[in-house]
């Protein structure tokens, strides 16, 4: 493994924030894991040596090695900003059906609920999740 330049982990912080949903792509070699491709889990913590922590679904924990294994980001955590706003906007006298992603954001954007607007933009599987459960994914 090489050491990552401090540009590189910083990126990979800001990409896999504690929180954000991800899935397995490929393990490096690891007899002792159990875990396959296609196992999902949540972003726990990066260390200084770009090592993402990961808590997968199953139950194990393991730190994803930089250049050695792969993930891949399902969605990242809501903030607390846009959950506040979308909550609003569905109190809203002229609020459309929140499944109309298009019209649900043209009504954030009039309104100057731009964290939700991007957020909508860049995480609408997780936005229509959010709205179908009430909860995140």
């Amino acid at each position: 493994m090489t050491m990552p330049s401090k540009a590189a982990i910083e990126a990979r912080c800001a990409r896999y924030k504690p929180g954000t949903r991800v899935e397995l792509v490929r393990l490096g070699d690891d007899p002792y894991s159990k875990l396959k491709p296609g196992d999902r889990g949540w972003v726990e913590d990066v260390d200084d040596t770009g090592t993402v922590f990961v808590k997968f679904d199953c139950g194990s924990t393991l730190g994803m090695l930089f250049d050695v294994d792969e993930i891949k980001v399902i969605s990242v955590p809501m903030p607390d900003k846009v959950r506040e706003e979308i909550l609003q906007l569905r109190t809203l006298p002229n609020c459309p059906n929140m499944f109309s992603v298009n019209e649900v954001q043209r009504l954030a954007f009039d309104n100057g609920m731009y964290a939700a607007v991007d957020w909508i933009e860049n995480n609408r599987k997780a936005y229509a999740h959010f709205i179908l459960t009430g909860e995140e994914m």
